[in-house]
This record gives C-alpha cells, structure tokens and sequence, in this order.
C-alpha cells in the first residue's frame, strides 16, 4: 500500500488550487471563485513539529488573502501533533472524511453490471459532463469554478457520465497519479430520482476499466464519514474499497 503522504499528495495534485506555495513542509493552497475546503486550504508535506514552526507563516499567507485560516490535517494519523496545537489555538474540527484503497481488478470484479448501462467516458470535460457536474455537486460553486480547477487537472484524466432523455443523472471523474500505479476517483454524484438503478457501481466499474488499462493496479477515494454519505461508503466497501487512513479540517476561529 502506498505510504499515506503520498496519497494526500496524489489527490492534492489531482484537484489542483489555483494558487500553491511549498514551504516549511506546507502546501498552501487558494483558489478564488471556489468555496471548497481542499482548495483553499494548507495540507502538511511532512510529518513532525517541523509544521507548528511553519504554522504563523500558514496564518499569514490565508489573512493576506482575507481568507479563513483553514487547515486540511491529512492523514490525521500521521499529524497527532499537529492536530493537537491547532486545537489548542482554539481550530475547530470540521468535515472527518475517510480515504479508501482498492486493487483495480478488484473494483472491475465485484462492480460488473449485472445489465449493460451505457457509461460515457471522455479524457476532456465535455459540455454535458460540466452540466452535470454543476447540477449533482452541490459544493462545488457553479460552472466557473468547475472550470477553474477543471482545466488544471494534469496528466490523464476520465470524465465519466450518464445520461437520461439527454441529461446527465450521474458522473465520476478517475485521474491518473504520477505514480503510474495510482488513479484517484472523483466527484461520484447520482440525480437523487436515480438512484439505485447502478449508475454509480456501472461508473466505477468502467472506470476501474480505464485506470487500468493505463496501468493503475489501485484504486483510492474520499468519502464523508457523516451519515449521509453512508450509502456511498457501502457501496465502496461492496465493490472492495478498505480503510487507508482519515482527514478532517481545522478551521481558524
């Protein structure tokens, strides 16, 4: 299994910010125009209290900006130093997110369709695919912030997608790791009036299919660790996603 660091590293450079600095053993990231947390916020590169010294240079880089001063402690399992000195400057936890890993040939095994459902893949975002992002994900901040961070994502990527009467009720989004090895899973979103009819499993599985065809042997993904997301966590699990390790937010008062 990959070392923990380097997934958040994977997926970091999978969703990539707007603006990024490394320094201190800190990558800060902003992106304007774009509410979510991962984008505008500071995720340590290195373990140990390396971090707290870099930490006034964190603050001073968000205030800058006018931004809430937010920090993605991740793996949390590797940062219990760290976590603990922000909670004890008065950082609110938010948003405990878990990270599963699969085998690629896993996923394709258990998440056969047990009937064909026709999975659009693309390696560019088309325009049916940003539509229907920007309907089914509701934090991502709209079209224009779709295409900001869209545009960024490097190396190969799949944009999967499908459709109903000519819209889009369910989409993925697997990104290729520097790492060969590796392909991330993103933004898994069904039409809730569609749900329960396999698009998501029919969407990892050609997925799974596209990763590894380019040479990905694992899998990995984030999934809310609230209880709305519980549905999609069984469905990870049922198709063979286990535990890597957790993250969560911690927010500046």
């Amino acid at each position: 299994m990959a070392d923990r660091l380097l997934i958040e590293q994977y997926a970091a450079a999978a969703w990539p910010a707007g603006e990024a600095s490394a320094a201190a053993g800190w990558l800060l990231r902003h992106t304007p125009g774009v509410p979510r947390r991962r984008s505008n916020s500071a995720l340590p590169l290195v373990p140990g209290a390396v971090l707290l010294a870099g930490l006034p240079w964190v603050e001073e880089y968000y205030r800058e900006r006018g931004l809430p001063v937010v920090v993605q402690v991740a793996p949390a399992e590797e940062h219990t130093e760290l976590d603990a000195a922000l909670a004890g400057r008065g950082y609110r936890r938010e948003a405990p997110t878990l990270v599963r890993t699969a085998p690629a040939a896993t996923v394709i095994a258990r998440s056969r369709p047990s009937a064909p459902l026709a999975v659009t893949v693309a390696e560019e975002p088309t325009r049916h695919w940003l539509d229907g992002y920007v309907a089914l994900d509701g934090g991502g901040g709209g079209r224009a912030a779709a295409d900001a961070v869209l545009a960024r994502i490097p190396g190969r990527a799949a944009y999967l997608s499908v459709e109903r009467d000519g819209a889009v009720v369910g989409i993925g989004l697997f990104v290729a790791a520097s790492d060969p090895a590796y392909a991330g899973v993103f933004c898994m979103a069904t039409h809730p009036d569609h749900r329960r009819e396999g698009i998501a499993t029919a969407v990892l599985h050609v997925g799974a299919r596209w990763a590894a065809a380019r040479g990905a042997e694992r899998l990995y993904l984030q999934v809310m660790a609230d209880e709305e997301h519980a549905p999609a966590r069984r469905l990870y699990e049922r198709v063979g996603f286990r535990g890597s390790h957790g993250y969560h937010y911690r927010i500046a008062g």
